[in-house]
Parts: C-alpha cells; structure tokens; sequence
C-alpha cells in the first residue's frame, strides 16, 4: 500500500522541505522505495534541492510542467499540465526518486484556487488528488512538501495523505504552533469525512544543543504531561554544516558531493536514517 506523507508547518526556516527530501532520499536509495516528492510550496525549496535552477527554469517557462499549471489549468480552461511529462525521475542522482516540481508562479493564483469548484468538475481542494490518482500506485511513498499555511494548496496536500509530520525546532512558538496545526487539521477532518489523515510524528529539526531553550522545550515535548508526547521522535536533526551546504549541488545530504566533504557528513547520514526507521515505523 502507498503511504502519502505531508510535511506541514506553519512557521517558515524551521527545516520542514531538508528533512522531506532527506528522508526520501534515504527510502529510495538506502531502503530501496520508489519515492514520490510533491513540492506544493510555491518557494520551490524542494524543487531546487533536487534539480537545478537551470532545470527548472525550463521546465516553469518552456515545458509548463510545474503545479502551478495543473492549477492554473483549472482556473483558465487550459490544458497546458501533462502528468507524465510532470513527473521527472531519478532526481538528486538517486534512482526511484521522483519529483513533481512546484513554481514561484503559484503564489500569483494561490488565492484564485477556491474558484476551481465553480470552473469545473472537481472541489478546490481535491485537485491534486484527483490528478494524481492513476499513478499513486506506482510509489512506496509519496511525501508532500506544503506550504507554510493551511490554505487551499495545503488542503489538496492533506485531503489526499493518510499521514502529516510536523517538523519543528524545539522553542516556545514552534510549540504553540503545533496545537494549531492538529487542531485545524481535525476541524477539517469533521468537515470532510473522507478525509483520513493522521499524525504520524513531531520532528525536532535545527536543534541546537547549545541552548537551553531547546533542550527544555525538548524535556518538555517528550514529558508524558505533554498531549501530544506520543507522537514526538525519539530521533532528531540537529544543525550540520553538511546538511546546510547540500543544496549547494540540487542534491540531498546522501548524494551531494559537498555535504560528503563534510567532517559531519558520516555521523549526520546515520541521524537521518534513524529519523528515516522510525518514520517508517510510524507510518505502518
């Protein structure tokens, strides 16, 4: 069965695009999945972890093949997004990863989206469920990078997952953040009762071990006092220079030839294929 996956947030810088492509990267080399990445983000971090700029330059402008033409597509009557042709393969110079990119042009209709219910057959929020339901079988994983918000382009992310990861760094905003997030998601859950989504896991990301902060708010997450400390990993991403600098090649931490020049390299490969077992753990 294909496990759909989105990664949401609704504070931004808090590593929630590093830790979706590292953990797929690691499924589809390592664990041996085929892995599908969804960038609904229209800041298209994703997108540019795993191909280059130039790449999506291309296929944005030339190939119109990005979600922001599935959606514009509905908006506008056209017929310019292709699935197939969507669909670029073995991505970041690994084999059975696969991206669907996203565009910075989807801020410009972001706010159009709920129109599509009144252009066409299909309720705004199912588009990209609907898009994708031939090939969803073709994948061990599908994880969605959303954007930094709850709005239209999320909702087509989280109507589709039968799991939501939150990462998050381990300081009070992050915290209250996260009770918002659950909350929202289960209000929408009652709305739309085909909705299955579940949370899987809360992961600390950026953590730095120098601070107080982040060790306390860490004790307090883990706490059993703490409604959510069940879903919280027992794994984490701490800061790395080798993690920071590997979207330097459009690659993730496990294939990029900077991050491997990396004193850290070694020891952070093995904190994200911890992270990466217990993920799968999690969304059995």
């Amino acid at each position: 069965m294909t496990k759909i996956v989105s990664f949401i947030n609704l504070k931004g810088g808090v590593g929630k695009t590093t830790l979706t492509v590292n953990i797929a990267s690691v499924l589809a080399k390592i664990n041996g999945k085929k892995v599908l990445v969804i960038d609904l983000d229209p800041q298209t971090n994703a997108t540019v972890s795993l191909i280059s700029q130039t790449d999506w330059q291309n296929i944005n402008d030339i190939k119109k093949q990005t979600l922001f033409h599935l959606f514009n597509d509905k908006l506008n009557n056209l017929k310019d997004f292709d699935l197939d042709k969507a669909i670029i393969k073995n991505v970041g110079g690994i084999k059975n990863l696969d991206l669907i990119p996203s565009s910075l042009n989807l801020v410009e209709i972001q706010d159009r989206i709920i129109e599509i219910g009144s252009k066409s057959f299909v309720s705004h929020i199912d588009v990209l469920k609907t898009e994708l339901a031939p090939i969803v079988d073709k994948y061990d994983y599908i994880l969605i990078d959303c954007p930094p918000n709850l709005g239209a382009i999320t909702l087509n992310g989280i109507i589709m997952s039968d799991y939501y990861v939150i990462p998050t760094t381990p300081d009070i905003l992050s915290k209250i953040g996260i009770s918002l997030i659950s909350n929202r998601i289960d209000t929408f859950k009652k709305v739309r009762k085909d909705c299955i989504i579940k949370l899987a896991g809360i992961v600390f990301t950026k953590v730095d071990y120098r601070t107080n902060l982040h060790a306390s708010t860490q004790f307090e997450m883990r706490d059993p006092t703490y409604h959510l400390s069940n879903f919280v990993f027992n794994n984490e991403l701490p800061q790395r220079i080798s993690i920071a600098e590997s979207p330097i090649d459009n690659k993730p931490h496990l294939s990029s030839p900077t991050a491997k020049t990396k004193a850290d390299w070694r020891a952070t490969q093995q904190l994200i294929r911890n992270i990466v077992d217990e993920f799968i753990t999690k969304t059995l």
